[in-house]
């Protein structure tokens, strides 16, 4: 996250940042000015450089950066994360029927604070399995490209949406602000 995509989107009235690539040198800044601009702060914990994958990786975060949350694909990462007091998102990638089943079963075992599905697309085909199974809050992200695919997503139920599209970042606080 560079300089530029920061400002712009702490402006929004979003109150959530999920920080995607970052390092270990510059985490504490943005997690800091997220935080001074009253907005939560989850880290991406597969793609943050420089920290490592497992307890004590989580635990760093946790406790000297101050994060308030964390977006992972990783079951191990949500446990710690989750006995650490921090939020959960646990990204579900689904490409077909086995991909959901795998990511419906990691979902049981880890019990994640919300669920991020990927491609953000997929939500208005599976929204309706994923609520028989698991009781989870559901984000659309990845490849949510124009306001057809907001639209979409919303009326399927999902609670939020996840985009780097400062077009959306702008048409949400104008319409859902």
């Amino acid at each position: 996250m560079n300089a530029d995509e920061l400002s712009s989107v702490l402006a929004t009235e979003s109150n959530i940042v999920f920080i995607l690539k970052t390092d270990i040198f510059i985490i504490e800044s943005i997690v800091e000015q997220i935080r001074e601009a009253g907005k939560l702060s989850f880290v991406h914990f597969d793609l943050i450089e420089g920290i490592g994958k497992d307890k004590t990786g989580v635990a760093y975060l946790a406790e000297k950066v101050g994060i308030d949350g964390i977006v992972t694909t990783k079951n191990t990462a949500i446990i710690e994360a989750k006995k650490l007091g921090l939020l959960t998102v646990q990204r579900l990638f689904v490409f077909d029927s086995v991909s959901l089943d795998n990511g419906i079963k990691m979902i049981k075992a880890s019990n994640p604070d919300a669920i991020e599905v990927l491609p953000g697309m997929v939500c208005q085909r599976i929204m309706d399995r994923i609520r028989a199974e698991v009781d989870v809050p559901v984000i659309a992200g990845g490849l949510m490209i124009d306001l057809e695919d907001f639209d979409t997503a919303l009326k399927s139920g999902v609670i939020g949406i996840s985009t780097s599209s400062k077009e959306l970042w702008r048409w949400q606080d104008e319409h859902m602000g």
